[in-house]
């Protein structure tokens, strides 16, 4: 009877310690759920409402694809340029693409208008570098300095923003 007594005593024990662990594992998730839910609702209440309304969202896009067309319509695409470079060497030549973005696309209707000064210009500032002003990260940046303000002398109605190189070979 003793070993019976001793065998019921286990299995009521094993069956404690059972219910205890699944207890505690409950315990456990139920703890992490509500620790993750506080967390969340304290962050959103702090950081405030992250979702925009529709007329926001549609507002955004409108912006941005009216903000891309007028990009497209300010930027003027030049011809190549092809010059001989100053220098001892004079069989070394630079190939260049320029594209130049006007303030705004009536400006653009301007340079198109004086696009025989444009290239003119850009033709003088491009032949006046040797080979080292234009192959430094700098010397270009200055290329670019001296393109703009010689275009930018020749303009009534506005400024070129910016010239962009879209092809540059120096041979």
């Amino acid at each position: 009877m003793a070993a019976k007594d001793v065998q019921r005593r286990t299995d009521s024990g094993a069956a404690a310690v059972r219910a205890i662990r699944s207890g505690a594992t409950w315990l456990g998730l139920v703890s992490t759920f509500a620790a993750g839910a506080g967390a969340g609702w304290l962050g959103a209440r702090i950081a405030g409402p992250a979702v925009a309304t529709e007329t926001q969202a549609g507002a955004a896009i409108a912006s941005d694809a009216e903000a891309a067309a007028t990009l497209r319509d300010r930027m003027l695409a030049l011809d190549p340029f092809v010059v001989n470079l100053l220098g001892e060497d004079a069989t070394r030549y630079l190939k260049v693409r320029v594209e130049l973005e006007a303030e705004t696309p009536a400006l653009r209707g301007e340079l198109e208008g004086r696009m025989a000064q444009v290239r003119d210009g850009v033709l003088g500032v491009l032949s006046a570098h040797d080979v080292v002003d234009v192959t430094s990260p700098e010397g270009k940046t200055l290329l670019k300095d001296d393109i703009r303000a010689r275009v930018n002398a020749l303009l009534r109605g506005g400024q070129v923003r910016s010239v962009l190189f879209t092809e540059f070979v120096v041979q």
